[in-house]
């Protein structure tokens, strides 16, 4: 458990220790699955962009273009279809893990609002309803969990 949930002792019981360090926890995969997909984008990218500087260049040697010769072209070498294989690769990987990131920011965003619907209940009496203001803003501002508000 992180130190500043810990710290929590006078504001909050162990049950809510326990939910505020599950969607910490979420909130970790879920920005490291984004930073994932973030990479294999800008690499897929990259890929693409270095395939056209080098059919750019190759074309320009051809004397003629027609879609026969470039068939034929990216057909002739196994580099060529080896550079192929590397963008539907990377394309298919950032499509798995663009559907792992829904699913987790689902998660964590279900359990986000778990929290704040349990609240009231977490939080019960106005001495500890005050509590609960600074237990959510700990949260922000350490974690960057927002338990205000269900909305994204």
């Amino acid at each position: 458990m992180d130190d500043q949930i810990k710290q929590l002792n006078h504001l909050t019981d162990e049950v809510a220790k326990q939910m505020l360090q599950s969607v910490v926890d979420k909130k970790r995969k879920f920005d490291k699955v984004n930073e994932k997909e973030r990479r294999i984008r800008w690499l897929l990218l990259g890929c693409l962009g270095l395939i056209c500087i080098y059919l750019f260049f190759s074309f320009q040697q051809l004397s003629l273009i027609t879609y026969r010769s470039v068939i034929s072209f990216v057909l002739s070498s196994f580099y060529h279809l080896f550079m192929i294989l590397i963008v539907f690769s990377l394309y298919y990987y950032l499509l798995q893990v663009r559907k792992k990131s829904e699913k987790v920011e689902k998660e964590f965003h279900d359990l986000r609002c778990e929290i704040i619907q349990k609240s009231s209940d977490l939080w019960r009496g106005d001495e500890k309803w005050g509590e609960r203001k600074h237990v959510f803003s700990m949260m922000k501002k350490e974690f960057d969990v927002n338990l205000y508000y269900e909305n994204k």
